[in-house]
């Protein structure tokens, strides 16, 4: 069978859909790559591509909900891995780099995409069989799309180890469906990349501002993809990948070089003249414009083969704007726009020769439900005059692949290309063509979506300048696969003006992209979406210790936690079981784990000593099945008295739903039920301290210590309360009923032999002496220990004692009239007295600074003298409180 997607069946600008019962059917084992391209249509660049018949299909499931309710999904929610060798079709593991975007790792159990982001081959020659082979213009295509745009989900079967991710798919040997290929340019192949994506398993989530992809950056990123089990709420926000797909030429100051041809579809990027061409299915241009940062860099190497500039368009890439004059290069003519499921179009002529060498637009690639490409990159413009980037074409637009059990909200999705960075006086860039979106809702609800994978415009030139230059090609529209209606728009866009909007000089629209609103489950390729995985499991938790009594060193206590899986569902695979304790409460060991009713653990991970979350792991429950955990915990002996209630959660492989018996996670109602209260008894002495009289020199001050018993046991063996004195207070006595009280190098120790019930308390005093030399303040604490004590949290207090009695002098010094050369000036001091007592005689030193002399000082009650530049003031008479 042969299925063929024409672009060109729908005037530019206009969504394009399948009509009813003429949409491929694509089989779940994909597509069987060819050794050649079975057609090419060159009028709107589709390539046509031979079938496999569709194969029985057995429900495969991840994790389903895995990832738990999402919550607000803002930001980059994948973590992207790259390729680092071939896949062929039937291995189970992928080597794989570092990753890059979100900080989760791949996990056992996880939903994977891998995706082939470019592959394809094409004609290098110099001519107008560049790209596709077939001789006359327009120079654009390619030979061999192969594996490019293929994709399916897998499972992963383990965490990246050694740098491979085992997986489990759904192609021969339960190992991947198609091939994929990694590899460095050579010859007739530019970049053959593809990547690993972690795909988040959310059980229920709602869609938050500044929700993307990491933009692709040559190895990794250009999509966003997540899986739902339950309901996404789309919350009236927008999605938006615009710019994230395949890269644009980089706009490059360039003075023109001998040897380099007008009519060139090809060329080194490293020569002086020519715009570089888009990044597409192909590979990379040299000189790319990253348009996050809007910079252009050199990655190294000619990334498109036998190199990437010049206006021949490589694959879905715009190409690069020629000069009409490559010997100084000054006859600048527009990029091509980028393709995806329309073509780009032709970048605008050049300057004042008004040669048609504007870059060809990148070809619209054969899109289906099992082929899905990033928007192409626009071609750069010819430059010699503008600065920094601009001349530069747009990018592609991303890709957004959502699964959902269904959706509520209303929403938009935006996987639109970008347009290029307008010259000051060169010419224009390509417009990004649009990316692709595939939202599939097993219960609907998309009927409120906006959803749009346009091409960008073409950037225009010379709008105020007023002298032709070829503006940028209009981006081709993109893919929309929809399993319900939406308003969507894959519009094209049109050309970049020059001088005058409307005079586009040679550039041409983009065409019209495609979409379908019948996109089955069946149809996406992979590991199937977790709507179709729905087990219900239950979590019954107990204690065959519901009384234990703490003590210094604490206690323990025992549990069983009992997970089923109901009649009827489907096997609850890789489930753990979390425990998040009580305060206080930590994990001591694992007893037994009883597996029932043909449930297995095929790994094993058991808690940590000292974990607060204790979590076991793995298992498989199928219908029925069943596992039950007996484990001891450690009771602090900071674990005050009480009951103590907790409650535990088994995280299966199926998705949450909002629905009874089918959530992600199931959790042990702990607040309807007292299976698993544990009631800790333990006796708690606390230290009260505060002082009792007023604190002031030679004088003596009393001190109450209250030690009170806050638990639900009397204290047992004897109570010890220490208290260091500090500084300034001398010890006279201590009594209270019961207590020993004595005193020994500063420090007071009293005893108290008797119990103390529980509620109740013990308390006696410390008599002190204030001597003079004490602070202003004085501050000690006392602490309590013994009597059996379990809680240690309120073992201690501080009192703070304001002390009576005390002088404290200040000194405010400020000049009183203006320091100018020749003329004598004044300073006035200030002692004031904040303290509690009066002062003695006052002195006061005051050293002079270099250039000012004594001569005089006066003040009632002050004698003044002079030593040098040192002059020391006198006042014999005491200063009272708060006097000076």
């Amino acid at each position: 069978m042969e299925a063929r997607l024409n672009s060109a069946v729908s005037p530019p600008g206009n969504a394009v859909a399948f009509p009813r019962g003429t949409e491929p059917a694509i089989p779940r084992t994909g597509l069987r790559r060819v050794p050649a391209l079975a057609r090419l249509r060159r009028a709107a660049g589709v390539i046509a591509l031979a079938l496999l018949p569709a194969s029985a299909h057995a429900q495969q499931c991840a994790l389903p909900g895995n990832d738990g309710p999402g919550g607000t999904l803002t930001g980059v929610i994948n973590t992207y891995y790259p390729a680092t060798a071939n896949a062929n079709a039937g291995v189970t593991s992928i080597q794989v780099g570092t990753s890059s975007g979100a900080a989760t790792p791949i996990a056992a159990g996880d939903l994977l995409l891998i995706i082939q982001m470019q592959d394809a081959q094409i004609n290098t020659g110099n001519n107008g069989a560049y790209g596709d082979g077939v001789n006359g213009d327009p120079g654009s295509g390619l030979t061999n799309i192969n594996s490019s745009g293929l994709y399916e989900f897998v499972r992963a079967t383990g965490p990246v180890s050694g740098g491979s991710v085992p997986i489990f798919g759904e192609g021969g040997s339960n190992g991947l469906v198609n091939a994929y290929h990694n590899g460095n340019p050579s010859g007739s192949q530019g970049h053959r990349r593809f990547q690993v994506i972690r795909v988040p398993q959310y059980s229920s989530a709602t869609v938050g501002t500044g929700l993307t992809a990491l933009a692709w950056t040559g190895t990794v990123g250009g999509v966003l993809v997540f899986d739902v089990a339950g309901v996404l709420d789309f919350n009236g926000q927008t999605i938006d990948v615009s710019g994230a797909g395949f890269r644009a030429g980089g706009g490059r100051q360039l003075a023109g070089e001998n040897g380099g041809n007008t009519d060139d579809y090809r060329d080194d990027a490293t020569r002086d003249y020519h715009g570089s061409k888009g990044e597409g299915v192909v590979g990379a241009p040299r000189f790319p414009l990253t348009q996050a940062t809007l910079t252009v860099t050199d990655i190294g190497v000619e990334g498109l083969p036998n190199g990437s500039a010049g206006r021949g368009a490589p694959g879905n890439a715009g190409g690069g704007g020629n000069d009409g004059n490559p010997d100084v290069n000054d006859q600048n003519s527009g990029g091509g726009g980028g393709g995806n499921g329309g073509t780009g179009g032709l970048g605008g002529n050049t300057w004042s020769s008004n040669l048609a060498r504007g870059g060809f637009g990148g070809v619209a690639v054969a899109v289906t439900t099992s082929r899905i490409v990033l928007g192409g990159g626009g071609g750069a413009g010819s430059r010699n005059n503008s600065t920094g980037v601009q001349s530069s074409g747009g990018a592609g637009g991303g890709m957004v692949i959502i699964r959902t059990g269904s959706a509520t909200g209303s929403g938009t999705v935006t996987a639109d290309g970008v347009m290029g960075q307008e010259p000051a006086n060169d010419g224009g860039g390509g417009g990004g063509g649009g990316g692709t979106v595939m939202i599939y809702s097993a219960g609907g609800g998309l009927g409120s979506l906006n959803v749009n994978a346009r091409g960008a415009a073409g950037t225009n030139t010379d709008m105020v300048a007023g002298s032709n230059h070829g503006p940028g090609g209009g981006g081709g529209g993109g893919y929309v696969l929809m399993s319900s209606a939406a308003s969507v728009s894959v519009a094209s866009g049109s050309a970049g003006s020059t001088v005058t909007v409307g005079n586009h000089y040679g550039a041409t629209d983009g065409t019209g992209g495609l979409s379908t609103s019948s996109l089955t489950a069946s149809q996406i390729i992979g590991i199937d979406p977790s709507a179709s995985c729905v087990p219900s499991l239950t979590v019954v938790k107990t204690t065959s210790t519901p009384t234990v009594t703490s003590g210094p060193s604490g206690t323990t206590a025992t549990y069983t936690i009992t997970v089923t899986n109901a009649a009827g569902r489907t096997a609850a695979s890789t489930v753990t079981v979390v425990d998040t304790l009580a305060s206080k409460f930590s994990y001591a060991s694992t007893g037994t784990v009883t597996l029932g009713g043909g449930a297995t653990r095929p790994s094993t991970s058991n808690p940590t000593v000292g974990d607060t979350i204790a979590t076991w792991g793995t298992f498989t429950l199928p219908a029925g099945g069943s596992v039950a955990i007996t484990f001891t915990v450690n009771v602090s002996s900071l674990a005050p008295s009480g009951t103590y209630q907790n409650p535990a959660t088994a995280r299966y492989l199926d998705p949450g739903r909002t629905v009874v018996n089918g959530t992600t996670t199931s959790t042990y109602n702990y607040a309807g039920s007292a299976g698993e209260n544990v009631t800790v008894n333990v006796s708690d002495p606390s230290m009260d301290k505060r002082h009792t009289t007023g604190f002031t020199i030679g004088t003596n001050g009393t001190y109450t210590i209250v030690v009170r018993n806050l638990g639900n046991l009397a204290t047992s063996g004897t109570l010890t309360v220490r208290d260091t004195l500090p500084s300034g207070l001398g010890f006279v006595s201590g009594a209270g009923t019961g207590w020993t009280v004595n005193f020994a190098s500063g420090i007071v120790t009293a005893t108290y032999a008797a119990a103390v019930p529980a509620g109740d308390s013990a308390k006696f005093t410390i008599t002190v002496s204030v001597a003079a030399g004490a602070a202003p303040s004085v501050t000690n604490a006392a602490t309590v220990s013994g009597g059996g004590q379990g809680n240690t949290a309120n073992d201690r207090d501080t009192d703070p004692t304001a002390v009576s009695g005390v002088p404290d002098l200040t000194l405010d010094k400020r000049h009183t009239s203006a320091f100018t050369v020749g003329q004598n000036a004044t300073y006035t001091l200030v002692a004031r007295n904040i303290g509690t007592a009066s002062t003695g005689a006052v002195t006061v030193l005051d050293t002079l600074p270099a250039g000012l002399s004594y001569v005089s000082g006066s003040g009632g009650g002050w004698s003044f003298s002079q030593s040098g530049q040192i002059i020391t003031a006198t006042h014999a008479a005491a200063v009272v409180a708060g006097d000076s």
